[in-house]
């Protein structure tokens, strides 16, 4: 009987504990699955700009102005020689306004320029999120930025 009451103060406990366990590996994988495909590699535009990876292999995108809603905003983009915009996209990630086309050429190898326009909503501060297509690449780049109403 006593082995049976001392056995149930410790189930309790080492439950919790594994659960605990389980949920903090389950979080682990999520995040190294995430940066295996690229989109754990996700950047905030800061001072116009934001970059992805490093040396050689960096794709970077810069903002000639600060963007603001209803205006027409360029973005330039860089990436390495190997590589080529298929597509980019902006979407919201605090409030829906559907998919808005990047109008993106290419400059010379290695550089692109495109613009866009963004709609208003209600929201003071929006959150975007931009998505670039490279061709062979089975994910897209991904920067964020925001913009806010007047």
């Amino acid at each position: 009987m006593k082995t049976t009451k001392k056995a149930q103060k410790f189930i309790i406990p080492t439950l919790i504990l594994i659960l605990a366990l389980g949920v903090y590996l389950s979080k682990q994988q999520v995040t190294t699955t995430d940066i295996d495909n690229g989109l754990g590699n996700p950047c905030t535009f800061v001072n116009l700009t934001c970059e992805i990876g490093h040396e050689q292999n960096k794709v970077s995108a810069t903002f000639e102005s600060i963007p603001e809603a209803e205006e027409s905003i360029t973005v330039n983009f860089s990436l390495p020689f190997s590589q080529q915009i298929e597509s980019v996209w902006i979407e919201g990630v605090n409030m829906y306004m559907g998919k808005v086309p990047v109008l993106a050429e290419r400059i010379k190898e290695g550089s692109w320029s495109g613009w866009f326009m963004l709609g208003s909503c209600s929201e003071p501060q929006m959150r975007w999120k931009m998505l670039i297509h490279v061709k062979d690449k089975p994910d897209p780049y991904v920067m964020f930025f925001e913009t806010k109403m007047p």
